[in-house]
């Protein structure tokens, strides 16, 4: 699910408010529809925003996209992987700081939840 997951609402009198992100327009109709059968809603403001899960490819390219941005990572040397929300990395780097580097961009891209770093660090 998402990081916002599950969605959270606010109430004002007998008025609901729904905020937060789904992976399907499903969902955001599903979590409305139960809300409304809540005893003592009058009305719902439905603003669930739909953000459909990222395709690894597109998750692998921005990592890479980032590793090149990156002064401190030198994206030659490392292979991403995604899968699962997951994205694993492998190579080598020239330091510690520079595989912390690797891994938090990898950790910041959308749709990552873990990063599993089989980095080697070799001077």
């Amino acid at each position: 699910m998402p990081r916002s997951w599950p969605p959270r609402g606010q109430v004002q009198a007998d008025w609901v408010t729904l905020e937060g992100q789904v992976e399907h327009a499903f969902q955001r109709h599903e979590v409305e529809r139960m809300v409304r059968h809540v005893r003592g809603v009058a009305d719902v403001t439905n603003s669930i925003t739909v953000t459909p899960p990222a395709r690894p490819e597109r998750v692998e390219e921005a990592i890479e996209d980032t590793f090149k941005r990156e002064a401190e990572v030198d994206a030659r040397h490392i292979r991403v992987e995604v899968s699962d929300h997951t994205a694993k990395l492998y190579g080598h780097v020239h330091s510690l700081k520079e595989a912390s580097a690797a891994t938090a961009a990898a950790a910041a891209a959308p749709g990552v939840a873990m990063v599993e770093s089989h980095l080697v660090v070799s001077p």
